[in-house]
């Protein structure tokens, strides 16, 4: 069989894939079609020297579908997840590139309007995901981004504990920011010729702008004892918010 290429929008898809779900199994992975496929009408065909549902308007040999594993090896992402994330965005409008969709008994298609349909074909995918892109120039050589790391997922043991560290270092760069803006506030001789009208009265004044505005007017950085109503207190208190949420839905 001649050369072939897969058109630039699905290498791309498979790229995010890759990013969303590094550990991911790729034994079903597949884009050329075997030997039964070139004996029918498949998108996994080569489009100039295999049977095509359609033929684009360029002259190169391309194939316009994929199949991804379904087995993405990460916690609280599922194919069925990314399946459904990106039907949503078809039937938005968001997304055109997609003509159709099988996986897991059913198929979704652009013709149809994204409705789900059983599919009834020899191969279930239940091991895998089928996606067929368009045959029109402009949306085939397309590497827009996909957006698939926006499909919401819960926070692992592992992200919670990475963010409580951040928001500790956080509040911790703070309070140490805090007290060395007070020292050099404090270090303004009140006979400095570049501030001729300082007094002791400006300095504690500053001070308690400073704090006041940070965390609060009696807040002790020292063990982060930071008011809820203090601009540092309210991001810490946001933050602890998103850690004790519930999963996200998708």
């Amino acid at each position: 069989m001649a050369d072939w290429i897969l058109i630039p929008c699905l290498r791309a898809l498979f790229m995010e894939f890759d990013r969303i779900a590094p550990s991911r199994d790729h034994a079903s992975d597949g884009d050329l079609g075997d030997a039964a496929h070139r004996l029918e009408v498949s998108d996994h065909n080569p489009d100039e020297t295999g049977k095509v549902p359609i033929h684009d308007a360029d002259h190169l040999n391309e194939v316009h579908a994929i199949d991804v594993d379904n087995n993405l090896n990460e916690s609280d992402l599922t194919m069925e997840k990314v399946v459904q994330f990106l039907l949503g965005r078809c039937r938005s409008g968001a997304e055109k590139r997609l003509r159709y969709i099988i996986y897991n008994r059913r198929i979704w298609s652009a013709s149809s309007g994204w409705v789900q349909k059983t599919y009834t074909g020899s191969s279930p995918h239940t091991e895998h995901a089928h996606f067929s892109a368009s045959y029109e120039t402009n949306l085939e050589a397309s590497t827009a981004s996909w957006h698939l790391e926006e499909i919401p997922v819960a926070l692992t043991a592992a992200d919670k504990t990475w963010i409580t560290g951040q928001i500790a270092a956080a509040v911790t760069k703070v309070a140490a920011d805090n007290t060395a803006k007070v020292d050099d506030l404090l270090a303004v001789k009140i006979d400095d010729k570049a501030n001729p009208n300082r007094t002791v009265g400006d300095l504690y004044r500053d001070l308690a702008k400073l704090r006041g505005y940070l965390v609060g007017d009696n807040a002790d950085t020292s063990n982060a004892a930071i008011p809820d109503v203090a601009p540092v207190g309210q991001m810490t208190m946001a933050a602890r918010a998103v850690l004790a949420a519930p999963p996200a839905k998708p």
